[in-house]
């Protein structure tokens, strides 16, 4: 700690040493700071931001003018190419407007008064010193205004007796607030609530308000009402019209293979036409099945149109991946060629596909528990093998993993899937598959490691469900995953230093036979939402059927009591995980992230310990950071001099983070972050100190942090973490706070990955 002081005091010293306000004009100010009080507590500051129309420039850590730091290293000449790359990175200073700053704080008390807050009145404190200028706004709300009664005065019973018959979801009430944010949005689920009932020309814009404010007490009184709509008969002349409900005549579905923005004839004609139940189906090129067609389309014939059965088609036809373009248009029909008085439209549905097979070539180099090696990997895609959306994915990769060491490690492995876009369950209702995006995947995997120590071979077979239920929740049901793992070698020394410890289980012949279950939600894909959360869960049990099989059968056990088939023992163990992840707003450049990680497997029966690969390991690029993969814990356990990764694995894991994430410049980020953590067993395994004791467990949580650099793409983050070890649980107590041995190479690591690491 007494080195990294001084290194970050000259950079402090170099951006000081910087005028941030080289480049503002004279008698002008820099605007260095914003600050917005309310003085309710249900008004929230952070939001509000939105209306202010004058901002600072963004800082490093909320606090560090880097931006506009970099811009005022520039110099006047912007001939030279260095003083232009600096400005176009940098920011250019933000000049105080006295303009904008009452336009600002006339638009927040524009979004008090819509909050409800009609006696709001805003005050600004400006101050202003060597060439920088503060702005205080101080929101004074006064007393909001509250609904006391709402009248719903419609004359078309149809279209009011529709809307109070969905009362349960109406979203104002009397005695709330009057918000007049909250009311348009109530006029938009009214709207939306007749379109789902057949009134496709309705929108929220028919919906009236009559409101009440004079009665002296701070409430109103309001009514909606609904208008008719507005027929043009001649230029100037217009006239009331009912609303009317709208039913589907013809679904036809358009396959080929441009867009097109306008079915005209000539393209109609020139297409094969056939039929499958209700739809009529037009194609220059058959690449989907009508049955696929029919199953995932929720509108149906004869029915009142409804919005939503329109949106539900879109997500189903968007979730098969097999379709370039999809656009869902209605036609009204003229009642001149009806002979009834029912009003029509035509539903039509224009698909072109998608390219479907591809193939990839990766190179990349590997970084596994510090050994740095190269991979190469071929993958082949076919996105529409069955003419369904069914996906066919196959792949082979070999790496060398230590190719800077001496000893040898290789890994060969392949794997192939078949994923179907519908859920394969007797159960289930129909309905719930369609109305549910869903897939049932069936994998087979081939594993061949080379190590000095041992040669063990894994082969594996599943099937799996993955769905997402109404409220934006997703499912995965592992109904079935199994794993055979073979040694036809281990090494007689390795052999000899793990045959009296539990771990020995993990490096001889085994079968596991698995069922999970996961659930995670995030709340990411609401609107107006700045600071989101993910929450996942995860449970799997194994070995129970294989364990039922054998006591029904009365099979054979093996020395240590267990039971075997073919000679082979099968884990059996539950295990359980938990993970929150809460990512902050506090600017359009700055989020603080908060993590927690809980997980613990229990073996039980014909196990005395958790598979190797269903074991917990510590420290990594995605736990505490001071310590290399693998390298931490279990407990206090010191492995000595040399890390011990097979017995560096426990039952239990703990891992909490604190993550402040800043942007840079162009696609850098900068990250500082705190992370606390640790894993132990649940047995004595062997390794000292390491396992889990309610009196003890919490002295040997250790502590890391560290700063981080990535580069954000949008669709992917690279990003490299720099980690130092703050507090080390298996040093003697007087060693174990580390800031003084800061530059040790034992006391830090560097982790290279891909996407954040929460």
């Amino acid at each position: 700690m007494k080195r990294v002081l001084p290194i970050l005091m000259c950079i402090c010293m170099i951006f000081s040493s910087c005028s941030v306000t080289k480049y503002v004009p004279d008698n002008e100010y820099l605007l260095n700071k914003v600050k917005i009080s309310a003085d309710n507590k249900k008004v929230n500051e952070t939001d509000m931001t939105t209306y202010l129309r004058q901002t600072p420039n963004p800082k490093l850590f909320d606090f560090i003018n880097f931006n506009l730091a970099l811009y005022s290293l520039s110099g006047r000449d912007t001939s030279l190419w260095i003083n232009r790359f600096l400005r176009k990175i940098g920011d250019e200073p933000v000049i105080y407007d006295s303009i904008l700053t009452k336009v600002s704080a006339n638009e927040l008390r524009k979004q008090l008064n819509n909050k409800g807050y009609y006696n709001a009145s805003v005050t600004t404190d400006v101050k202003l010193r060597k060439k920088k200028a503060s702005v205080h706004y101080d929101l004074h709300c006064g007393e909001p205004y509250r609904i006391r009664k709402i009248d719903y005065l419609i004359r078309n019973k149809e279209i009011k007796s529709l809307i109070l018959s969905d009362s349960a979801n109406f979203t104002i009430h009397e005695g709330d607030i009057f918000d007049i944010d909250k009311l348009e949005s109530e006029r938009e689920r009214i709207a939306s609530h007749l379109r789902n009932n057949g009134y496709f020309y309705f929108d929220k814009e028919y919906i009236g308000v009559v409101a009440d404010s004079s009665l002296g007490t701070h409430q109103v009184d309001f009514g909606l009402t609904v208008r008719p709509m507005r027929r043009v008969v001649s230029k100037n002349t217009f006239e009331s019209v009912p609303h009317e409900t709208y039913r589907v005549r013809d679904i036809r579905y358009y396959s080929v293979n441009r867009t097109v923005d306008l079915l005209v004839d000539s393209i109609v004609n020139s297409l094969e036409s056939t039929s499958y139940k209700d739809y009529k189906i037009y194609s220059s090129v058959n690449f989907v099945r009508p049955s696929v067609l029919y199953k995932n389309t929720f509108i149906e014939k004869d029915s009142l149109y409804n919005e939503s059965t329109v949106a539900q088609t879109y997500a189903k036809l968007t979730s098969l991946k097999i379709f370039k373009y999809q656009n869902i248009s209605f036609t009204p029909v003229p009642d001149s060629l009806t002979n009834d008085s029912v009003h029509w439209l035509d539903c039509n549905i224009v698909i072109t596909p998608t390219k479907a097979q591809s193939f990839s070539v990766e190179v990349e180099g590997t970084n596994n528990e510090g050994d740095f090696g190269i991979a190469g990997k071929l993958s082949y895609i076919h996105g529409n093998i069955f003419h369904g959306g069914e996906i066919f994915k196959f792949g082979i990769r070999g790496a060398n993993e230590s190719i800077l060491m001496s000893r040898s490690i290789w890994d060969i492995s392949t794997q192939a899937s078949l994923n179907f876009p519908n859920l394969w369950f007797p159960n289930f209702k129909k309905n719930y598959k369609r109305t549910n995006p869903a897939n049932t995947e069936l994998y087979v995997n081939f594993s061949y490691q080379i190590r000095q120590e041992y040669i063990r071979t894994i082969a594996g077979a599943g099937m799996r469900y993955r769905w997402q239920s109404e409220n934006k929740i997703n499912h995965q049901v592992d109904l079935l995953d199994f794993n055979y793992v073979y040694l036809p070698y281990i090494q007689e020394s390795f052999a000899d230093t793990i045959k009296n410890s539990l771990l020995k289980y993990s490096y001889e012949d085994h079968m596991i036979l698995r069922t999970g279950y996961g659930i995670s939600y995030t709340n990411q894909h609401l609107r107006n939402t700045h600071s989101t959360y993910t929450l996942r869960g995860n449970f799997e049990i194994g070995g129970n059927l294989l364990y039922g099989i054998c006591v029904a059968a009365n099979a054979p056990k093996d020395e240590l009591g267990s039971y075997v088939l073919g000679n082979i023992p099968f884990s059996q163990y539950a295990k359980v995980n938990g993970d929150f992840t809460y990512n902050q707003y506090v600017d359009e450049k700055n989020s603080m992230v908060y993590h927690l990680a809980l997980g613990v497997g229990v073996p039980y029966l014909n196990s005395k310990l958790l598979p190797f690969e269903k074991r917990y390991y510590g420290g990594g690029a995605n736990h505490v950071r001071g310590w290399s993969a693998r390298t931490l814990g279990p407990g206090g356990y010191d492995p000595g001099s040399k890390t011990d990764y097979m017995k560096q694995s426990g039952d239990i894991n703990l891992c909490m983070n604190l993550e402040y994430r800043t942007h840079l410049v162009w696609k850098l980020e900068l990250a500082a972050f705190i992370d606390a953590g640790n894993i132990w067993t649940l047995a004595d395994e062997g390794q000292g100190n390491g396992q889990f004791k309610w009196d003890t467990f919490y002295k040997q949580i250790a502590l890391g942090y560290g700063i981080g650099l990535r580069l954000n793409f949008d669709y992917f983050v690279v990003r490299l973490d720099w980690g130092l070890k703050a507090f080390d649980p298996k040093q003697e107590p007087a060693q174990q706070w580390r800031f003084t041995n800061t530059w040790g190479l034992a006391d830090m690591a560097l982790h290279f990955a891909v996407g954040y690491p929460f």
